[in-house]
């Protein structure tokens, strides 16, 4: 399954697969940092690669799987072409050597089907990586998914804040175990960790009828047999006219940042 390139960091393409309902390919490229590569399953083989590589390909071809860090090796098996969430990610940069992920919003603890315990969880308490995101999704409980990972042994830093609160609706404060200044951001110790840089009060969708109406698309969808978490954004995307992808969009590029700031001994 190897990989030879050498970078700092893998950025996952679940988001940028499924969850950008509004954003088209030429605004991602526009607003893309220079060098951030992304890492998805062409035809059973794992790529890393630039943001121009990989939306090409995406819009070339339509049957794509969303595939965690458990279901991988099946869609390597199968020859599948695979968007890849925050823990499959993890996988391909453990086998690179690579010690940090790039996601934005998080799975975690919830009444989701296929994510009862989202393998995002396992996947941090296994391998040692350090893993940028934003917060776990607000269907999810958020409490108790930062309490599953600091009874795993997951360090919880909160960029500018000792707190979550909500990934793009403002929720009910979760303790993490450390702040960290956003202005002096450095070196990270090699382990288990999950930085969270929140989106700020003001840029989050301030309508809680939006939420409860995503969720309820996601679980159509899983009665359906699909994803929850694809349904529920193009609800999001639908009812907030778009700006639930922008800001999506600019969380991830905002925990690109991060990454390209920290560094891990």
């Amino acid at each position: 399954m190897t990989v030879q390139v050498s970078t700092s960091f893998v950025v996952e393409t679940a988001l940028l697969g499924q969850g950008l309902v509004s954003v088209n390919s030429t605004k991602i490229k526009e607003l893309w940092p220079d060098g951030a590569l992304v890492t998805w399953l062409q035809k059973g083989r794992i790529k890393l690669g630039s943001i121009e590589e990989f939306l090409y390909y995406r819009d070339q071809n339509k049957s794509w799987r969303r595939l965690d860090g458990l279901t991988l090796y099946e869609g390597l098996q199968e020859g599948a072409d695979g968007f890849l969430t925050a823990s499959a990610a993890m996988v391909v940069a453990e086998d690179l050597g690579c010690p940090i992920v790039v996601s934005a919003g998080l799975g975690g603890i919830g009444d989701i089907i296929a994510e009862r315990l989202c393998y995002d969880l396992p996947a941090l308490a296994k391998i040692e990586i350090t893993l940028v995101a934003t917060s776990p999704k607000d269907m999810l409980d958020i409490s108790g998914t930062i309490g599953w990972l600091h009874k795993n042994y997951v360090k919880t830093f909160g960029v500018g804040t000792e707190y979550c609160d909500g990934y793009v609706f403002v929720g009910q404060k979760t303790q993490l175990m450390q702040p960290l200044n956003c202005n002096e951001l450095g070196p990270i110790v090699k382990g288990h960790n999950l930085i969270l840089n929140p989106i700020p009060h003001g840029k989050r969708l301030q309508n809680p009828f939006y939420l409860r109406e995503a969720i309820k698309a996601g679980k159509l969808a899983e009665q359906r047999g699909e994803h929850f978490h694809p349904a529920a954004n193009r609800r999001l995307d639908e009812l907030s006219q778009g700006c639930s992808s922008e800001i999506q969009l600019d969380s991830l590029i905002a925990n690109i940042a991060i990454a390209r700031s920290i560094s891990v001994n």
